[in-house]
């Protein structure tokens, strides 16, 4: 599949009109170059500063679904945005137009993400007598998609981040 660097919002992307033509950016639907095709570049580097409101996850989650990365490794990267931008909704006691920070590296084998937020941060959750706790299944997800994770809670907020690869 050809890839293009679409001169509007700069993604590196995937034409789709298919194999034949130059078609519109699958991020920003701006019109593609004709010219010159890059194939999937190295390092695919995106920031995106998402509000705290509803639309944050669905957001995340179209940033991360138009990278030009293998299947496997683009669904399960969108799973794991999708649960931590969601836990920074849900449970970072920020306001709806706080700012959520996403970025993201990838390339063909590994995507690095890293998810901030102004909230205080959180301790993992401990089972209470021998019974998990309701809820928490968004980290089992994450863990479970991948190679390693962390958390980092500073005066500004909460990081969280994460290696996965398929």
């Amino acid at each position: 599949m050809p890839y293009y660097r679409c001169p509007e919002c700069g993604v590196t992307t995937h034409s789709v009109a298919g194999y034949s033509s130059v078609g519109m950016c699958a991020s920003c639907a701006a019109p593609l170059p004709s010219g010159p095709r890059l194939y999937p570049a190295v390092i695919h580097d995106r920031t995106q500063v998402l509000r705290a409101g509803l639309a944050a996850p669905a957001n995340a989650r179209h940033m991360v679904d138009t990278l030009p990365l293998a299947e496997e490794l683009r669904d399960a990267l969108v799973m794991v945005v999708s649960e931590l931008v969601t836990n920074s909704v849900r449970h970072a006691g920020i306001a709806a137009e706080d700012p959520i920070d996403l970025h993201v590296t990838a390339d063909d084998r590994r995507a690095f993400v890293s998810v901030h937020d102004g909230g205080p941060g959180f301790s993992l959750p401990i089972a209470t007598n021998g019974k998990p706790r309701a809820g928490g299944l968004g980290l089992k997800i994450v863990a479970a998609l991948s190679e390693d994770w962390s958390v980092a809670c500073e005066p500004d907020g909460c990081t969280v981040q994460c290696a996965v690869a398929k």
